[in-house]
């Protein structure tokens, strides 16, 4: 049997399925999730911030648009195909109290990545949606979870990039590093879903998921991470990443990630835009017509008008226009 090739890392599958540091790791030198990303996240806290609400809104009209995923909030399983008594509507309690959770939820997605504890969470996120994990089992297909993230990163990334006031360096280091977070969360939904590596679980990894069910939601290892008095940061060294050991998601140990060894470089630093510049249009005058101003190939869902964000339906017929 040859040696591996001087340059070529090696990796363990078995740590792949029983630590969480060691699959975060991987995930992260695979993405190329580094400092430059974290600095990303930290700086676009506060443009993030203000769509979390319409995001939050336009996922739970998505998810009671249709019968399958709407009956799940009756049924708290989306394999259970019968209809309920009564179906939930937007206005009703459960569904306010959902969206305060989404909305901190997302507010977490978009926080400090350079903690194990954020990993935790969002492992623990893919865990609570397999009937495990939480004190009132849920179960949601795959599927539904991984399109609603695909939503999610959809409507962030529209509305980044529509913003009239980032530089386009800045929207592309912010959208590249939400996006990397949301493929990482999409594997740790998979990881509880799918079979491979089940052959390494043992009976101590259910008695952790049993401890784990017994927390209340937002939580992870009795400490509160999620909502008011979490105590989330909103500014990081990036370069003083600890080494130290970390419980892992399955009760093992391994040496806690390094983002990234060096001092990071502002990755937001560059040439100004001309916004008017970036509207490309593949939009020509009719022969004969004359010119007018070419109208936008695309109003995005979300849409800052003097420093509000407002949702599509409410714009006007030309949000560019200028008088």
């Amino acid at each position: 049997m040859a040696e591996i090739p001087k340059g070529m890392e090696h990796v363990d599958r078995r740590e792949l399925y029983t630590s969480l540091p060691a699959r975060i790791q991987y995930l992260q030198q695979f993405l190329e999730f580094g400092a430059d990303d974290v600095v990303a996240l930290i700086d676009g806290q506060k443009y993030i911030k203000t769509i979390i609400p319409a995001i939050v809104n336009m996922v739970y009209k998505k998810l009671l648009k249709h019968d399958i995923t709407a009956r799940v909030f009756s049924t708290r399983d989306s394999r259970n195909e019968e209809n309920p008594d009564r179906w939930i509507k937007e206005e009703d309690a459960q569904i306010t109290h959902r969206k305060m959770f989404l909305r901190w939820y997302l507010t977490k997605l978009n926080s400090d990545p350079s903690k194990m504890e954020y990993w935790q969470y969002l492992d623990k996120v893919g865990l609570m949606h397999v009937g495990k994990g939480r004190r009132n089992p849920l179960h949601v297909d795959y599927l539904f979870l991984g399109a609603c993230l695909g939503y999610i990163q959809d409507s962030m990334t529209e509305a980044i990039l529509s913003h009239p006031r980032l530089e386009l360096t800045q929207k592309i280091a912010i959208v590249k590093a939400i996006g990397k977070v949301i493929w990482i969360q999409n594997d740790l939904m998979a990881k509880w879903h799918v079979e491979d590596g089940r052959e390494f679980t043992d009976a101590a990894d259910d008695e952790e998921i049993r401890a784990e069910a017994g927390e209340p939601e937002g939580y992870v290892h009795g400490r509160k991470v999620l909502g008011s008095g979490s105590e989330e940061s909103s500014s990081i060294d990036a370069s003083s990443i600890s080494s130290e050991k970390s419980t892992t998601s399955l009760g093992r140990s391994i040496e806690q990630v390094r983002l990234s060894g060096e001092q990071s470089k502002c990755p937001f630093s560059g040439m100004a835009v001309d916004m008017d510049k970036q509207r490309a249009t593949t939009w020509r005058p009719r022969r004969h017509e004359p010119e007018a101003k070419p109208p936008p190939t695309g109003i995005p869902r979300l849409y800052v008008v003097d420093g509000k964000t407002v949702c599509k339906e409410k714009l006007e017929p030309n949000p560019w226009d200028e008088d």
